[in-house]
């Protein structure tokens, strides 16, 4: 499943890249910039084998999910559809607020026992195209934090091949790649079906108070989906898109989680404090 990515990914680092071919490429959640992985530019890299610090998600009140961490998602957020121009796109709400992060602790540690989505894990680095053309590549963010922390691991050998950490981050950033390419998919077909509706929720903060109308996202209309038609309701169920659907439904008795602690509004970094946590295992 992987080794095509894999050797898309090595194939840069053949040589020096003289010019960034991702220079005109929008930056990804989380990134201040995004470059092509080069075995002589990025020579020197290294990260350690964990994190610990989240801080770089504090402000991320919406989170890319793939369907393969639905399952795991949906006990500690609400999962939600937004639309991202012409398409849509599934998300984890972490807070009803923007620019907030519930599940990130003042001290930049994930909130004990809820899941961290694979687009967290993945950060500093992700697989992007540079046109549509183009074969996906793997990319990374100079700037990051995780890459100035003390006691990091070499990315690249002496000889400039991968370590078995880069093969394992490659391992998933192709992976998560088709993940995310199959959700679109399964999003476009709920989308196709009619069965997507805003979705809005009427919050008061204390008694007396004015109640907030909370909306700019989508949910699933649990009544359009049953007034489907047989043969609308099997090309959902081909395009398995039929039990996202009821996984998101589901989803929505974890908006608690949402008021269960006070939001932390997490400062920040430092470079010296940041702990990455690096894994090839496949994306759940």
């Amino acid at each position: 499943m992987f080794k095509k990515s894999i050797l898309l990914a090595c194939a840069l680092l053949a040589g020096p890249t003289h010019a960034n071919p991702l220079m005109n490429t929008p930056r990804p959640l989380f990134f201040n910039d995004i470059t092509a992985l080069d075995k002589v530019a990025h020579r020197s890299l290294s990260l350690p084998a964990q994190r610990k610090n989240f801080t770089f998600a504090a402000q991320a009140n919406l989170l890319p999910l793939t369907f393969a961490e639905v399952g795991q998602a949906l006990h500690s957020y609400p999962i939600v559809f937004v639309a991202e121009g012409t398409t849509v796109a599934l998300v984890a709400l972490t807070d009803l607020k923007p620019g907030s992060n519930r599940f990130v602790q003042a001290n930049g540690e994930w909130r004990a026992g809820a899941y961290i989505p694979a687009y967290v894990r993945g950060y500093p680095f992700i697989s992007v195209r540079a046109t549509e053309q183009t074969e996906p590549v793997l990319a990374l963010d100079p700037q990051a934090a995780d890459f100035k922390a003390s006691g990091g691991q070499p990315l690249l050998l002496a000889d400039g091949t991968p370590s078995e950490q880069l093969k394992g981050i490659m391992a998933f950033q192709g992976e998560y790649r088709m993940l995310s390419e199959r959700t679109h998919a399964m999003v476009q077909a709920l989308k196709d079906a009619g069965v997507l509706e805003d979705g809005s929720l009427q919050l008061q903060a204390n008694a007396g108070g004015e109640p907030q109308q909370i909306g700019g996202f989508m949910v699933v209309s649990e009544a359009k989906l049953k007034a489907l038609p047989t043969e609308v309701l099997k090309k959902l169920m081909d395009a398995d898109a039929l039990g996202l659907a009821y996984a998101q439904m589901f989803s929505m008795g974890s908006l608690g989680n949402l008021f269960a602690q006070p939001a932390q509004a997490a400062e920040p970094a430092s470079p010296a404090k940041a702990e990455p946590k690096r894994s090839g295992k496949k994306t759940q």
